[in-house]
């Protein structure tokens, strides 16, 4: 055989070769199946999943705080809840009072952000609250509620406690703020 054919094919074995290489290379491997992991959103307690309990009351000053309301859960699964309750009082015939929910580290970690609480059955997830209770404005007043809802964060169904507080706000008589309440975050007690 001439050397020149010999080349040719020689040349020819490694294009092919290299072909079969680089080809070789871009075929796709198969995609791993993802496992089956619940979705984070279908772990957030539900209202039906929850009750509410009060705190404890302390008053200073004109002030009230409650530390320790908690969110129990009443469910036999485990779920989560993460941010800030929000609250609506009524009087005593339903009416929705005037309420202004204010963000507010919580009394035992004051600057801790909203965090991911999760709940196992039976478990608690904390928040406080603080409000002025008196104006010292003379004769201004605030309504008194009969009932508190509160909410918790990712839900839309609200709990319900009978309890009688009247929340005042604002800096002066003539920007009096009816119903300004303060709230933390959740934590874990």
């Amino acid at each position: 055989m001439n050397k020149k054919y010999m080349l040719i094919i020689a040349l020819a074995g490694i294009i092919l070769l290299s072909g079969c290489a680089s080809t070789a290379k871009t075929i796709p491997t198969a995609t791993p199946t993802p496992s089956s992991t619940a979705n984070p959103a279908s772990l957030m307690c539900d209202s039906s999943q929850l009750s509410i309990q009060l705190g404890a009351q302390d008053a200073a000053m004109g002030s009230r705080g409650v530390t320790g309301m908690s969110f129990v859960n009443t469910s036999a699964k485990s779920c989560t809840l993460e941010g800030y309750p929000n609250l609506q009082m009524f009087d005593s015939t339903g009416k929705a009072l005037p309420t202004h929910v204010i963000h507010f580290g919580s009394f035992a970690a004051p600057n801790a952000p909203a965090g991911l609480v999760t709940l196992a059955p039976g478990a608690k997830a904390s928040f406080d609250l603080f409000y002025a209770a008196q104006t010292g404005y003379g004769n201004a007043y605030c309504p008194t509620s009969s009932k508190v809802a509160f909410t918790p964060p990712g839900s839309k169904i609200a709990l319900t406690l009978d309890w009688k507080i009247q929340p005042y706000g604002g800096g002066s008589i003539q920007k009096l703020r009816c119903g300004e309440i303060k709230v933390s975050p959740l934590y874990v007690p």
